[in-house]
């Protein structure tokens, strides 16, 4: 019996020692019920990773292996940065204690992997349940890689279940395993969906909205603004739920990978185009006009690396990089423009600032500082978003200050020619006033003396012995020599008459109507009323429009009486000429005189027109004061 009690000691000792191990070797279990909306994982004694350096370990392999040891997650956070190929395996324990109809998802927020498997091992009967990314759900993520991939935990209640998850990935990752109530996944990465295609929305209005303004305007800012408009938004469309890379090139791995830079490098080519030329870099800083076509050059050339050694660097990391740099400089030249006088460059900045910390939110979130809500998740839409807000202002601002220098230009140009107009209208005034004065005087001095010795000429002659017939030739001839004289004294006072220049267009036709009412059979009444003096062109013409009116009436009309108008109303000039005569011929429309009264009223930009019947003329014209 001694011998017996000592090995029942020894034995319960082993038992206990291995029941110890046992209750050592297993995971704490992660328990899920009504109140478990959402549990994380990573980071806590409930979960383990183990690094496969062998790339190959199978689930039966991880199995049988007794000598593979897995770390706690609790002081650990997987690599983030340039790394190879790695295969993890993690591990943890669940068990559904609840019997209602609530299911649950595995979710990794932000993986960046390329291979996702999850398999459930029931520990009660053995049974192994393998999922991939093809049970996946929303359903597009079945055949693609995506940025949020949930997978539906089959688990049957009050049982336990070990979970086993290999991920594969060949760039940055960061693993943020959780488990996530399937209609409070739904709920949030609707909302994140719902921000993701909002913010594609309001870029391609946007896009829509720049295109009609560039066809309106024909400004090149507003062109090479849908250009990086464009180029922003393959960044957008790559990057966003791998939902381009199942479209356009679902078989091409090397694209679903590099698609990325060939966006960011787009983006970076436009962007150092349309920010040059929006920021005037060229005549405000050469130096950072100079470093910003470096920067698009370096990023075409050293991007080259996705050719030459592919697997070596991140491409999220270096698409990052390449970003930081050109928001970089850009900052640093929207900041001089600014200070050297270029008040847009203060609304690009906003606007560059605001992306830029967009981006610098959704990294740290990704590297695990930040708490997942809505709004740091879409932090870079919603920093782009603002960004073009604020571009949108600066462009409009752009335009409004070009239209207006353009319109000042404009004007410096119309005052200049209309300077230039009044000079050679006051030069033409005065050449035409000297040359009216020597043909005036030629009338008066030459063919004025030449007739009035003819009429001494004639008033000679010893008419008692001519003859009836050449007694009524005599008194022709006297006659017309006296209307000849009559009409050069009347052009050459006329032609240019002193009171014109002195007092006005006013008196001169008041003096010119009291002449012709003494020593013409046709009487003229006069309705003048003008309460001020015209300016010298405008004096000038109408006088010579009204002479050439008389003239007409005195010599074709055949009128006993005339009325005449003249006053200023409405900003016009109004003139009226209206006689009782025979009216106008077809032969006389065509004169030169009504040609030259037409030219003369166009040259004052004025209007007329002219009514003539058998039973009398009649003539309006409105010219514009000025």
């Amino acid at each position: 019996m001694p011998g017996f009690k000592f090995y029942s000691c020894i034995a319960g000792i082993l038992i206990f020692c291995l029941l110890s191990q046992l209750v050592k070797a297993q995971l704490p279990l992660t328990i899920l019920n009504e109140k478990s909306i959402e549990v994380n994982l990573w980071g806590k004694n409930s979960i383990e990773y183990f690094e496969d350096t062998t790339r190959h370990l199978t689930m039966q392999e991880l199995l049988k292996d007794s000598s593979i040891s897995f770390k706690s997650t609790q002081s650990h956070l997987p690599d983030f940065g340039f790394i190879e190929e790695a295969y993890h395996w993690v591990r943890f324990r669940v068990r559904k204690q609840t019997d209602k109809p609530i299911n649950w998802v595995l979710r990794n927020d932000y993986p960046m992997i390329d291979e996702l498997n999850v398999f459930l091992i029931n520990e009660a009967s053995g049974e192994i349940i393998k999922k991939t990314v093809r049970d996946a759900f929303p359903t597009y993520q079945r055949e693609i890689s995506v940025h949020q991939c949930a997978i539906p935990i089959d688990i049957l209640p009050n049982q336990n279940y070990t979970i086993y998850v290999q991920l594969v990935g060949t760039d940055a990752k960061l693993i943020k395993l959780k488990l996530s109530e399937t209609h409070f996944f739904y709920s949030s990465y609707l909302d994140e969906l719902w921000f993701w295609s909002a913010h594609l929305g309001f870029a391609l209005c946007m896009i829509i909205v720049q295109v009609v303004f560039l066809l309106v305007t024909k400004e090149r800012n507003f062109l090479l603004y849908v250009l990086f408009l464009l180029g922003y938004l393959s960044i957008a469309i790559i990057g966003g739920y791998g939902i381009i890379d199942s479209i356009v090139w679902p078989e091409n791995i090397w694209l679903k990978r590099f698609g990325i830079v060939f966006a960011v490098v787009l983006s970076n080519v436009l962007g150092a185009l349309f920010y040059t030329h929006a920021l005037r870099l060229k005549n405000t800083s050469p130096l950072l006009y100079k470093f910003l076509l470096a920067d698009m050059v370096l990023s075409v050339v050293l991007s080259s690396w996705i050719f030459i050694i592919p697997y070596d660097i991140s491409v999220n990391v270096y698409s990052s990089a390449l970003i930081f740099v050109f928001f970089s400089l850009v900052s640093v030249s929207c900041v001089v423009s600014y200070r050297r006088g270029n008040v847009s460059a203060l609304y690009y900045l906003f606007g560059t600032i605001a992306y830029f910390i967009g981006i610098l939110v959704q990294i740290i979130w990704t590297l695990g500082y930040l708490y997942p809500s809505l709004i740091v998740v879409n932090s870079m839409h919603i920093g782009s978003m603002l960004e073009m807000i604020f571009f949108t202002w600066a462009l409009a601002r752009d335009y409004r200050r070009t239209r207006e220098e353009r319109e000042d230009t404009q004007r410096e140009l119309i005052t200049a020619l209309q300077s230039q107009n009044k000079e050679i209208s006051e030069a033409l005034i005065r050449g035409q006033t000297l040359e009216r004065k020597r043909v005036a005087a030629d009338l008066h001095d030459s063919l004025g003396g030449t007739l009035s010795a003819m009429r001494w000429t004639l008033t000679s002659f010893n008419t008692k012995h001519l003859s009836t017939q050449e007694k009524q030739v005599y008194d022709s001839l006297v006659e017309m020599t006296n209307d000849a004289h009559q009409r050069v004294r009347f052009l050459s006072h006329n032609l240019l008459p002193e009171d014109l220049e002195e007092d006005g267009l006013q008196v001169s036709i008041e003096k010119l109507i009291e002449k012709l009412n003494r020593s013409n059979k046709t009487k003229f009444e006069l309705n003048i009323h003008l309460d001020k003096r015209l300016n010298k062109k405008t004096e000038f013409e109408l006088y010579n429009i009204f002479l050439e009116l008389i003239n007409n009436v005195l010599k074709h009309a055949n009128a006993t009486e005339a009325y005449i108008s003249l006053e200023n109303l409405d900003g016009y000039v109004h003139l009226e000429v209206f006689d009782n005569g025979k009216g106008i011929n077809g032969e006389s429309k065509r004169g030169k005189g009504l040609y030259n009264i037409q030219d003369r009223i166009a040259s004052l930009g004025g209007t007329w027109q002219i009514e003539s019947t058998t039973k009398g003329t009649s003539v309006l014209a409105h010219v514009p004061l000025t």
